[in-house]
């Protein structure tokens, strides 16, 4: 099976342009025109985070629009440009879309031999991400229950450091207990993320974080300390997991 992985599309709303310079709505068409000609048709989308800049319902309504043309489920998840009630209300035709008015947009779901844990990291006003038990415990239960399937953990946020320090000061707060539950579970082939605006992979508690590039643009790979994090215009992105019965993702 495939799956396709996008991240960090940072949408406005239709008519405007991101950082009134930047067409993001041109570049997230152009990852979905890449998509539907793939020779391999993907099973599904997954969306992590940042999904628009703002989070208002206008910039949501844009994003269903470019995705409209994917004949496949997609799925999502809030990143610290993501609000949550917009997001929820702009999904709520989703049946994977958490109906409870405050909560966190987590779930899980199989499609064909995978399980999805899908995680909210999103902390309103602030660009960091946090996991909280009620979600932890959800996730433990989610993996348990699962144990006959491989899994892929989906979250926006990466608990792991990229080297960057302008972004790992703005990674996952207390990654440890994510990672404790994550090391339990063998069948964990990949944790996938994305915030970094950057390809990255790290081998972490017996698995793979896998972080995907933005549609948008790239964070200057800088290792010495920064006050902020400098976006450059390398060539968009989006990340393929490719699965087979006798082969790891």
């Amino acid at each position: 099976m495939l799956i396709a992985q996008i991240t960090d599309t940072h949408i406005v709303p239709k008519g405007a342009l991101l950082y009134d310079r930047v067409d993001s709505a041109a570049n997230l068409a152009q990852v979905v025109q890449h998509i539907l000609k793939l020779d391999t048709h993907a099973d599904c989308v997954l969306l992590t985070g940042d999904l628009t800049e703002d989070g208002t319902s206008a910039a949501y309504a844009h994003l269903r629009e470019l995705m409209s043309p994917l004949d496949v489920p997609i799925y999502a998840i809030p990143g610290n440009h993501d609000l949550r009630e917009p997001m929820r209300a702009a999904f709520g035709d989703c049946a994977w879309m958490p109906k409870g008015v405050g909560d966190p947009v987590c779930y899980s779901f199989d499609i064909g031999p995978m399980r999805i844990c899908a995680l909210d990291t999103l902390v309103e006003g602030e660009a960091g991400g946090a996991l909280g038990a009620d979600q932890l415990t959800q996730l433990d239960a989610c993996l348990s229950t699962g144990n006959d399937r491989p899994a892929i953990v989906m979250l926006h946020h990466p608990p792991v450091k990229s080297g960057i320090p302008s972004m790992d000061a703005m990674r996952l707060q207390s990654p440890e207990a994510l990672g404790a539950i994550i090391e339990r579970h063998s069948h964990v082939e990949r944790v996938i993320c994305g915030h970094l605006h950057r390809t990255m992979h790290v081998r972490w508690r017996g698995t793979t974080v896998s972080v995907a590039p933005s549609t948008v643009d790239q964070i200057h790979l800088a290792f010495r300390e920064r006050t902020q994090p400098a976006a450059i215009a390398e060539p968009m992105g989006y990340q393929l997991h490719c699965w087979d019965d006798y082969d790891r993702l």
